[in-house]
């Protein structure tokens, strides 16, 4: 499948707010920020070369044409973008970090552990769970699952690896070795508290508790791909690539470069299928569908079932965006059956919400099914 990569190389460091709420569901911490601040960069960088560099946010509205080209809050326009990610430049070429699957495990070898599938080396080697088939289902919200687990009783334990390179997930798509990543050298973040207070008062303005965290890279940023040649021409049209972008909520400039990107972790193999969330998805269930289906294919299991906080800042109207709780990235729903590269969930799928790359899995000592 052919993408293209839409890059932002921040100047120095760039900065993105997230509105929090303490509570359970709000457990899961990602390195990866939400996509809307990387809409909003691009559509006001477009919108101000609409306007022949005059823009006012809050003083005028949108026209027809410009909507149908930019969107608005519901809609996505010409610009059909997903992720973000990180990207690397190397001598090689770029290279592009995923959020990693969460059903991976890592084996470490040892010399008193018997044969596995790991070389005879004190390094460990990662593998993804198989489907243990229970008679007495798990209940996972309200659906009733099987459990994907790990068949190694030494030695194993979850894998703590949040990333995972564009190659290293094809060969986990193919089946081979692979190897995820804990950390990676060229991104250094830091995240703060912020507490907004209303105005000529001390107390604390109703919704205004967020986080603000700071990105550092050193030859990289993120990453948004596309599948759409309209919205890469829209980009070229109006010279982002060239003048770049203020990004974040401290609008920092940022360098966009677009890159072509060959891969095949978006195309859907043979059989039964399990997929891999690398954006959040939202669904009307909470972690998965209610009905316990992905367009016609039944859940199995999921690996990972943790949610995520999504919210924003709205630029008209200078208020924080609802919020809405997330499948997280990286989370794995097991199916019955192959599924087609379709967005998932209920909101925002035109944002590049509910994507996914693919993965085949088995039962555990079942053969396959």
């Amino acid at each position: 499948m052919k993408l293209w990569a839409v890059c932002f190389e921040p100047e120095d460091w760039v900065a993105f707010r997230e509105i929090r709420r303490f509570n359970p569901a709000d457990r899961v911490k990602s390195v990866f920020p939400s996509p809307f601040p990387f809409y909003g960069a691009l559509r006001t960088a477009i919108l101000k070369r609409m306007r022949d560099g005059k823009l006012d946010f809050q003083n005028s509205k949108l026209t027809e044409e410009e909507k149908k080209i930019i969107g608005d809050s519901e809609h996505a326009g010409v610009l059909k973008l997903f992720g973000p990610f990180i990207f690397e430049s190397t001598e090689e070429g770029e290279k592009y970090y995923l959020p990693a699957p969460k059903n991976i495990y890592e084996l470490k070898k040892n010399d008193k552990s018997e044969e596995n599938d790991c070389e005879k080396t004190k390094k460990s080697c990662f593998k993804t769970m198989p489907v243990l088939e229970l008679k007495k289902k798990v209940k996972i919200e309200n659906l009733e699952l099987d459990l994907a687990w790990m068949p190694e009783f030494d030695h194993a334990e979850e894998s703590k690896h949040s990333f995972i390179e564009l190659r290293e997930m094809e060969k986990l798509r193919r089946g081979e070795k692979f190897a995820p990543m804990e950390k990676l050298e060229n991104l250094k973040t830091e995240t703060r508290l912020g507490i907004a207070l209303e105005k000529n008062s001390k107390r604390t303005a109703e919704g205004m508790i967020y986080t603000l965290t700071y990105y550092r890279f050193k030859n990289g940023g993120f990453a948004m791909f596309t599948d759409e040649k309209e919205t890469v021409e829209l980009i070229r049209k109006y010279k982002i690539d060239e003048n770049g972008v203020f990004l974040g909520a401290k609008q920092r400039w940022a360098k966009v470069c677009i890159k072509e990107v060959e891969t095949d972790v978006f195309e859907p193999p043979d059989g039964k299928v399990a997929i891999s969330l690398v954006t959040p998805a939202i669904f009307d269930g909470g972690i998965a569908p209610s009905s316990g289906q992905i367009n016609g294919a039944k859940i199995i299991t999921i690996a990972g079932q943790k949610k995520t906080v999504i919210s924003g800042w709205d630029l008209i109207t200078r208020k924080p965006k609802p919020i809405y709780h997330a499948a997280s990235p990286g989370t794995v729903y097991y199916l019955n059956g192959p599924l087609d590269w379709t967005p998932l969930g209920e909101k925002y799928c035109d944002f590049g919400f509910g994507r996914f790359v693919y993965m085949k899995w088995e039962y555990f000592r079942k053969g396959d099914k």
